[in-house]
């Protein structure tokens, strides 16, 4: 088993935590933070809009799994074309499944300098929101934002722009490889991030059934 292949198990995992904890937390009693599909749901009932943003997310990442394999890395499949267009634009996946400009020019981010500081801002940014603010869904919108900037945007911006990739994979990376060791865990965790997805989506499914 590689070491990128062992990044993506352990830092998925370790994600998979933080948002599965609250997630069944709620569902028995009152963690002190909401769940993610709780802080969604919230945001939709003030911003409906924000439900059309979920799809548009969701659309254009199988988008670009499907027409940009993450199996296909170091070479670029747009030739002319893609995210900025023009003469020369293209995009291919880096060894870790990031979409990049220059998917064979890639160079890694020191993991004890990105990762302790990311972790860093999170954990501060969320203890002076519940200190100064005490808004229970303020600490939400906070936890996971600040969560999606520095372990989600970021490493792709880095990617796609700079040609710079951080130590673990991406999340469908990540299965491909589980699917290819073991196919019947891969294929629950795919079914589930589905049903979370719709969740997302559509609150409080399946709840409504």
């Amino acid at each position: 088993m590689s070491t990128t292949e062992k990044w993506g198990y352990g830092f998925w995992l370790f994600l998979g935590l933080v948002f599965g904890i609250p997630e069944t937390w709620a569902g028995v009693g009152n963690p002190p933070w909401p769940s993610l599909s709780d802080t969604v749901a919230h945001l939709e009932a003030m911003w409906p809009v924000t439900a059309l943003i979920v799809v548009a997310v969701i659309v254009i990442v199988t988008f670009y799994f499907v027409r940009v394999p993450v199996t296909q890395t170091g070479t670029m499949v747009y030739t002319s074309g893609g995210f900025g267009r023009g003469t020369g634009a293209g995009v291919g996946r880096t060894y870790n499944g990031r979409l990049s400009k220059t998917p064979a020019d890639i160079s890694p981010v020191a993991a004890l300098i990105y990762i302790p500081l990311a972790l860093a801002v999170i954990a501060v940014g969320s203890l002076i929101t519940a200190v100064v603010s005490g808004d229970y869904w303020v600490e939400g919108y906070v936890i996971y934002g600040l969560i999606a900037i520095f372990l989600v945007i970021i490493p792709d911006v880095l990617a796609y722009w700079f040609a710079h990739e951080v130590p673990w994979p991406t999340l469908l990376t990540t299965i491909v490889n589980l699917e290819r060791r073991w196919r019947p865990v891969a294929a629950v965790i795919l079914a589930a991030l589905v049903i979370l997805l719709f969740h997302l989506v559509l609150p409080p499914w399946p709840d409504m059934l």
